[in-house]
């Protein structure tokens, strides 16, 4: 296999990991979780003093996307390699649920009101609906080639699901759980974010190193944006300035002004940065360095790396905030 096409297909699993955000409420920690892709755990950050607090092990390796639901009462992970999600208590740290889904999740999507998660099954080329309440797949949606990344819009109307291999993306109705549309895109398309007033979808596209712009009400690509390096993960800051996004091939994170829609700053982090997220406050992004096995903390008003965690699982592959 040539050497690109070995890069492209590890770039595969670890595409994009988006940033989860949360509303406080009575779990109101400032905690972080990283997933590690290569190991077998959960660790949990403690974001005021940037040290793991634990690390809790799962019975699956090939640990991907994870998200925290909108109460904060749960963590929950892709268990790529055991086709499941582990659903983790975030008070007792103890996994409570593990619902089998599609072959290899790699992403998890809350909808807002917390009713519903949905999976990225990037090999078996659908999304599972999860009804949160009794944990069980309630449906199967068939999507594009390998799904690798999935957004909820802030309405709870509709899921975005990014098709790395064919190029598109889908858009899931969740009153019927069925595809109401497909949107082209550009090659490898991986990661996405919305933007917090609704209007505006961020995706990452991989192989043309470019981000895109979509209206959510039309579906069109209004415009896209160059000069990125096989980008992944994006997060959009809570006042919708500026957007972050993991350049994986040159080892830093890129900061967009959304309004001019040019790249300000590329802030260098650890090799292989592959999520990214933003606090509920703007002023802090978390970068996960999948082979540097560390964490960055970027102080958004200085565009510098404050602190680096080391050592936190093999493969840091997600971050997920709750506030």
């Amino acid at each position: 296999m040539h050497a690109r096409n070995s890069k492209n297909a590890f770039y595969s699993r670890i595409f994009a990991a988006a940033a989860f955000l949360a509303a406080a409420s009575a779990y109101a920690q400032p905690y972080g979780y990283v997933s590690s892709m290569m190991g077998n755990t959960v660790s949990v950050l403690n974001r005021a003093t940037n040290k793991v607090v634990t690390n809790i092990t799962i019975s699956a390796a090939g640990l991907a996307g994870l998200a925290v639901s909108p109460s904060g009462a749960n963590v929950w992970v892709a268990e790529e390699s055991k086709n499941s999600i582990g659903v983790i208590n975030t008070t007792s740290y103890a996994v409570t649920h593990t619902i089998p889904v599609g072959s290899s999740p790699v992403q998890i999507a809350f909808t807002p009101n917390g009713n519903t998660a949905y999976v990225a099954n990037q090999n078996s080329n659908n999304v599972s609906a999860i009804n949160t309440d009794s944990k069980s797949v309630v449906a199967t949606v068939p999507v594009g080639n390998k799904p690798v990344a999935i957004a909820a819009t802030l309405d709870n109307s509709r899921v975005l699901v990014s098709n790395l291999t064919s190029n598109n993306i889908s858009v899931i109705n969740t009153s019927t759980n069925k595809v109401e549309a497909t949107w082209p895109a550009l090659s490898g398309p991986s990661g996405m974010a919305m933007s917090p007033n609704g209007e505006l979808v961020y995706v990452s596209n991989q192989y043309a190193n470019s981000v895109s712009v979509y209206n959510l009400a039309s579906g069109v690509r209004e415009s896209t944006i160059t000069g990125f390096f096989a980008p992944t993960s994006l997060a959009v800051t809570p006042d919708g300035t500026k957007l972050y996004v993991a350049n994986t091939n040159s080892a830093s994170v890129a900061e967009v002004n959304t309004s001019t829609l040019s790249i300000t700053a590329k802030i260098p982090v650890g090799t292989l940065p592959c999520s990214v997220a933003v606090s509920s406050d703007g002023s802090t992004v978390y970068v996960t360095n999948a082979l540097s096995y560390t964490l960055s903390e970027i102080n958004t008003s200085t565009n510098a790396v404050k602190v680096t965690v080391a050592s936190i699982g093999i493969y840091p592959f997600s971050a997920a905030l709750y506030h």
